[in-house]
């Protein structure tokens, strides 16, 4: 029963699912987010995206651009992670895990942005002979 979803297991095994949440053997937790907290990261999830607007007006240089850009995004996906997908009331081993992993994907895309500009220098443009 440890793989029937807890809104199946009324159905499946007769037991109301208020009584299967508290269940030892149930393997789900139920939280309550306040929301509070819910509107609170809903409105830093929209500063941020302003914040992300307003830096492509401004011109750092491509590279500072880039990486201002994607450190919101890594932030963004976190607290999404974080929050709506509930991960920061699950065990902190899974959120850990989740959260190094948005990082590394942010690092990994900037350092290869950056290394896409220093071999830009190596590709040259060759006119196309029109075809005759």
């Amino acid at each position: 029963m440890r793989s029937t979803p807890s809104i199946f297991r009324e159905q499946v095994s007769g037991t109301p699912a208020a009584h299967a949440e508290h269940d030892d053997h149930a393997g789900h937790h139920v939280h309550a987010v306040s929301p509070l907290i819910l509107i609170g990261v809903f409105s830093a999830l929209m500063v941020l995206t302003i914040i992300t607007v307003a830096v492509t007006k401004i011109d750092f240089g491509y590279q500072a651009n880039l990486i201002v850009a994607l450190a919101i995004a890594v932030i963004k996906a976190f607290l999404v992670v974080a929050y709506f997908m509930h991960l920061r009331y699950d065990s902190l081993f899974y959120t850990a895990i989740v959260g190094i992993s948005i990082v590394f994907i942010g690092v990994f895309i900037i350092t290869t942005t950056l290394d896409t500009d220093q071999n830009q220098k190596n590709i040259t443009a060759t006119p196309i002979a029109p075809a005759q």
